[in-house]
């Protein structure tokens, strides 16, 4: 199943500092519940997981992220991941487009698109559902960004616990969504 997820957001922090954070793979797992980079292959290359919690079993995925293109000038990424469940239950691929933005009032603004593509468990879900759930990721993803940003430099690089993304929660939330349309 291929999905298309385009997210905007803007931010009372200098464009220079939200770059700065989000053009770093490892800064912004720990915005990311659930995720953790595990090894930076290499400059462009990380390997990684994330947890998923679907009732009292968690489901895990092992991946890896490459930075396909990185433009400090334009303040714009791309980025190919790639997971799959360790228990051999599915897969996913995304690829991100991101551009950070100067606001007349000091501020940022952050434009993303991402091309998802899901495979299994998660597939069954629908599309409807999985962009209700993205839109909950979502929210938490600013939210544990903003804090990163407003912390001090030694808060923003400590990497952040994984605890797992619980879908019992997420899916509950994404069905109030979709209710309230």
């Amino acid at each position: 199943m291929a999905i298309t997820i385009e997210k905007t957001f803007q931010i009372q922090q200098p464009p220079e500092k939200v770059w700065e954070f989000l053009s770093n793979p490892r800064k912004v797992a720990t915005c990311v519940p659930g995720a953790e980079i595990t090894e930076q292959v290499d400059e462009t290359n990380y390997k990684g997981t994330i947890s998923v919690k679907v009732g009292p079993s968690v489901t895990n995925y092992k991946g890896a992220l490459q930075v396909i293109r990185l433009d400090a000038e334009a303040r714009e990424i791309e980025i190919l991941g790639k997971g799959q469940d360790v228990r051999g239950k599915g897969s996913a691929s995304m690829k991100l487009t991101g551009a950070v933005h100067a606001l007349a009032d000091g501020g940022t603004e952050v434009k993303s698109v991402s091309e998802l593509n899901v495979v299994g468990m998660l597939a069954q879900l629908g599309s409807r559902v999985i962009s209700e759930v993205s839109n909950v990721v979502f929210q938490q993803f600013v939210a544990n960004l903003q804090k990163q940003l407003e912390g001090s430099s030694e808060t923003a690089t400590a990497p952040a616990a994984a605890a797992p993304i619980s879908a019992l929660d997420l899916a509950a939330s994404a069905a109030r969504g979709l209710f309230r349309r």
